[in-house]
């Protein structure tokens, strides 16, 4: 971390002419910081062939990032609004610089909106059933498998000391038991890659429409209702007192519904996808991030107040 604000991840030190050369670029202009991402560096730079993105992953293997960059490179070619990355001189989707991997892509054109309206909350769904459909029976094994249940139970036998926290690991504890059975068949519902991050920072938007969707540095692989239920969590933080407003819900469903219809069981099971989205937004943060960053009580977490303030919100 540099302390620069213009650079909130570190600054991208690069011999710019150089690298781009292996991606067949010539170089134009400085290094412009693009501000946003929490695990990763990301600039424009103007070259020969139009404005690009480079993007430095910080924390990411590079085996993720191939099956990352194939998943985004296959969608991108089937249409779908997502930058392919260039291609280096080694045949690889990055360039390995210091150990670590280092993708280009194309400027993609818009602005993040301002705020998840029921009008856009539409497009986000549908673009997320277009992603899972156009997925269908991918496999690869670099893609991490996240257990979810798992990482609940490690909550719940945790040893985390700031207040609250023994509230905090009793409703953990609660959620499992109350919720085994539909957890155990969350776990049998059709499965695929996940986006897992698609929130309106994530979408860059023109003339109302959606333009591009970003960042697929979470991807993993798991049921297809828990990246709904990631669209509706992240729409509900968004909110003042954090609860999911009702037509924002149903215009990504019916967005979602119009290009995969959901099977009877996986509507069921929505509103407890939903719950465990937060609850393991929450319990990472609570975990792993908040000794940290001098975080003293759990309700300092916003997931897990999002939680609260939405558990049966769509029974």
């Amino acid at each position: 971390m540099s302390g620069n604000p213009s650079w909130p991840n570190g600054e991208l030190r690069l011999d710019l002419p150089v690298f781009l050369a292996r991606f067949g670029l010539e170089a134009r202009g400085a290094a412009e910081p693009l501000l946003g991402g929490e695990d990763n560096i990301n600039a424009r730079v103007a070259t020969d062939r139009g404005d690009v993105v480079v993007r430095e992953y910080v924390r990411s293997e590079p085996a993720k990032v191939r099956a990352e960059l194939a998943l985004v490179a296959h969608l991108a070619g089937g249409g779908f609004p997502t930058p392919a990355p260039y291609t280096a001189d080694n045949g690889e989707s990055f360039a390995l610089v210091a150990g670590k991997p280092i993708a280009v892509f194309p400027f993609a054109s818009g602005e993040v909106p301002p705020a998840m309206t029921p009008d856009l909350a539409e497009q986000p769904g549908a673009l997320l059933a277009r992603m899972h459909t156009a997925t269908t029976g991918w496999v690869d094994v670099r893609i991490p498998v996240t257990d979810r249940v798992g990482l609940l139970e490690t909550a719940a036998a945790s040893d985390v000391e700031l207040t609250g926290a023994d509230q905090w690991r009793g409703a953990v504890r609660d959620f499992l038991d109350r919720h085994a059975d539909a957890l155990a068949l969350l776990g049998e519902q059709p499965a695929g890659p996940l986006h897992h991050d698609l929130h309106r920072q994530n979408l860059l938007v023109e003339d109302g429409q959606v333009t591009a969707v970003l960042d697929f540095d979470e991807l993993n692989h798991g049921p297809l209702i828990i990246d709904l239920a990631r669209v509706l969590q992240y729409a509900a933080l968004e909110q003042p007192d954090r609860r999911l407003p009702a037509a924002i819900a149903e215009a990504a469903l019916e967005g979602y519904q119009n290009v995969r219809p959901l099977t009877p069981t996986e509507l069921e099971l929505l509103p407890v996808a939903l719950d465990l989205a937060g609850m393991c937004d929450a319990a990472g943060f609570i975990m792993w991030a908040a000794p940290h960053l001098g975080v003293e009580h759990v309700e300092e977490c916003h997931s897990w107040l999002g939680y609260l303030a939405n558990r049966d919100a769509l029974r």
